[in-house]
């Protein structure tokens, strides 16, 4: 791919067409975005917040310029370096770190540096924003989707049926390659659902906020809202004393109203990252006909009998994988 042709500021600091929706981690704003997922975890209820609440301080999108063209939230690498707790006020800071070419469309590459206000380093995202003047199907266009009440009642019951670890201490020597994660169900997708993510995260949105498609407009889940259900997971697996340090992702849609969407993944690797303890998991995100619209890996750190309780804060970005 080559760079395209229109010049960008990369490498500069982006100002933010908005003002951030929230920049001050408290409880209730936790308790929203914990809701505008639906991740009834109760550890979410106390001092910590889920990894993807970062969301709400910044969409990640990092797509400046080409007014023509769509914003297609493609991939996210994130790592996470220490928890989000309660009290800490969160500034984010976005740059471009590339544009180019690739085929009729344009990527562009962003990354988002989330600081407390004491400039501890939380977190990074990059995200990999796909310009695109292809059409996008019409809402009164698309395809009816249908559940019989079989289905339906079969989707309630894996709901119901769904476990998280919670405070039973998952240990590295508890954890066996290929072992499977989930699954994890979100659906059939609602308006409701959507108004749910939007509130705890944005609010109404422009189209000069420059953020991702999809959302109340489009009548679908945005690729953010996508990525934060497949963090659910993993923390519903690791538990309230592990750790996400790294989560990538490639999309391959944004959910539309009707669609049930699950979450699934795989121990692929037991490893050390940072000198610490790690399971590499990979993940995939399928929509009720089995067509996969998410894929990709997390690295969880957990405690283990050997070294004790995981150490904080991580250091060093372990980069993409999928």
């Amino acid at each position: 791919m080559s760079r395209a042709g229109a010049a960008r500021p990369i490498g500069e600091a982006i100002a933010r067409a908005r003002q951030p929706w929230v920049s001050a981690v408290t409880t209730d704003a936790i308790r929203h975005f914990a809701w505008g997922i639906g991740d009834n975890n109760p550890f979410w209820g106390g001092a910590i917040a889920p990894p993807c609440f970062l969301y709400a301080v910044d969409e990640t999108t990092v797509a400046p310029g080409h007014p023509d063209r769509r914003r297609v939230y493609s991939a996210v690498d994130w790592t996470f370096f220490d928890v989000i707790s309660v009290g800490s006020d969160i500034a984010a800071v976005a740059e471009l770190v590339a544009e180019t070419v690739d085929g009729d469309g344009i990527v562009q590459r962003g990354r988002v540096s989330f600081r407390t206000g004491k400039g501890a380093l939380l977190a990074t995202a990059e995200a990999f924003c796909l310009r695109t003047t292809a059409e996008v199907t019409p809402v009164d266009d698309r395809p009816e989707i249908r559940y019989s009440g079989e289905q339906l009642a079969e989707i309630e019951h894996t709901i119901l049926s769904e476990q998280r670890r919670g405070d039973s201490r998952r240990l590295m020597e508890d954890v066996q390659v290929g072992e499977e994660i989930g699954p994890l169900l979100k659906g059939p997708l609602s308006i409701m659902d959507v108004v749910a993510w939007s509130a705890a995260t944005s609010g109404v949105t422009r189209v000069e906020d420059e953020l991702s498609e999809g959302g109340l407009h489009a009548e679908t889940a945005t690729g953010p809202e996508l990525v934060s259900w497949v963090a659910q997971l993993v923390t519903d697996w690791m538990g309230d004393d592990g750790f996400l340090h790294q989560l990538s992702l490639t999309l391959a849609e944004c959910p539309p109203l009707g669609t049930t969407t699950s979450m699934r993944g795989q121990v692929t690797e037991l490893t050390i990252c940072q000198e610490r303890p790690a399971v590499i998991v990979a993940l995939t995100a399928q929509n009720q006909d089995g067509q996969t619209i998410a894929r990709g890996n997390a690295t969880i750190m957990l405690p283990s009998k050997a070294t004790g309780a995981v150490k904080l804060p991580a250091e060093g970005d372990v980069g993409r994988g999928n």
